[in-house]
């Protein structure tokens, strides 16, 4: 009998999956837990000599420090006592980030001269972009390999215009009442496309628990909202305050900035990993794929914890704890993500793919673009 994994009321069905690749041997059940291996001694080398030779060759070089840091990454991730690997040519990305940064020369250009026509071309790339998502995606999964199999992604480029054009037109439509669903579709745009070979994801997630977990931000927002208003009522209502020196409520008031400021940002940090953590739990506690299921156990104080104290050493260093922050997170995300198997992983089979353009890739990239995962 096939098993089938059920968590929350939604039940991940193999029978579509089995279809596509008979003769599956179920085994006992058995746990793996993610590990990172890599120590920020060893990164920070490879960051370094990355940062030197990128500002040597004015930037050729990025191509080549993107590939390295991700092998780097890839081979010290251990699954079940195998590490990923990480395939891409770096000539290719190369190629990618000259088309990009002759793109944004031509808009620096075209504003420069005729500002009127650079909104065309930011309405150009905001046409093009769910195109270069969904080649992202392709490339970084093909380029990808576990147990010397090449992961692909399966999603059309029909599906990537509807979640990242389409629904975002109708976000201020609807009050931003559908990010919590937009959210919910990139997710699921990334997680239910992704195989393993041939061996493809099945995604039972919902919208429901987005929408519960961006209700939750949203009364913690309000929650702060709330004290640092009364905070500062009785504050400036003492009137001790009031009647001390100038140079004393000078010094008072100037202060207040800055602790709104400080405020603001822890605030903005606990929301943003709070949805992080609940999100990421959500998706992959509802992901599978022909006999394994995946548990994820992320801590939304702990991400806090380590995201306040990231920014603190990489202020306090001047950026040089940049790849021991990097290691920092990466350890502990990977450290709570756990596979749970009920087949034998020699059974996989490799699909025949073929190869994919960097472009989409570099150009997510270059742009600092989530593409939501």
């Amino acid at each position: 009998m096939k098993p089938t994994h059920t968590k929350s009321g939604n039940t991940i069905d193999y029978s579509q999956a089995d279809a596509e690749s008979p003769g599956v041997v179920y085994t006992p059940r058995q746990r793996y837990t993610v590990s990172f291996t890599g120590t920020a001694g060893e990164y920070f080398r490879i960051w370094f000599v990355n940062f030197l030779l990128t500002v040597l060759t004015l930037g050729i070089y990025a191509a080549w420090a993107k590939v390295r840091t991700r092998q780097y990454f890839y081979a010290h991730t251990n699954l079940a006592g195998h590490s990923f690997e990480y395939r891409a040519d770096p000539w290719y990305i190369l190629r990618g980030n000259l088309i990009i940064g002759a793109g944004l020369l031509l808009y620096l250009t075209i504003e420069t001269i005729w500002p009127f026509y650079s909104s065309i071309v930011l309405v150009a790339f905001y046409l093009l972009f769910p195109f270069l998502v969904y080649k992202s995606l392709r490339f970084n999964a093909y380029n990808s390999a576990y147990r010397n199999i090449r992961f692909q992604f399966r999603g059309t480029i029909k599906d990537s215009y509807k979640i990242y054009l389409l629904i975002p037109v109708l976000i201020p439509l609807t009050l931003g009442l559908i990010v919590p669903y937009w959210m919910f579709r990139k997710k699921k745009y990334f997680f239910e496309n992704f195989s393993f070979g041939r061996s493809r994801n099945l995604f039972s997630g919902i919208a429901g628990p987005f929408y519960r977990a961006y209700s939750s931000a949203g009364l913690v927002i309000i929650a702060v909202a709330i004290m640092a208003a009364g905070g500062a009522y009785f504050f400036l209502s003492q009137r001790q305050i009031l009647t001390l020196p100038f140079e004393n409520t000078s010094l008072l008031f100037k202060l207040l900035p800055v602790i709104g400021f400080l405020i603001v940002s822890v605030t903005f940090t606990f929301i943003q990993q709070l949805l992080f953590a609940r999100l990421t739990n959500y998706c992959w506690g509802h992901t599978g794929v022909e006999g394994i299921r995946f548990d994820c156990q992320l801590k939304p104080s702990r991400l806090v914890w380590l995201r306040l104290t990231n920014i603190a050493g990489i202020i306090l260093s001047l950026g040089l704890l940049l790849p021991w922050a990097k290691i920092r997170r990466t350890r502990y995300i990977l450290g709570r993500l756990t596979m749970i198997s009920e087949r034998s992983l020699d059974a996989f089979a490799a699909a025949e793919q073929s190869a994919e353009s960097a472009f989409g890739e570099v150009a997510t990239g270059f742009f600092d673009i989530d593409i939501g995962f």
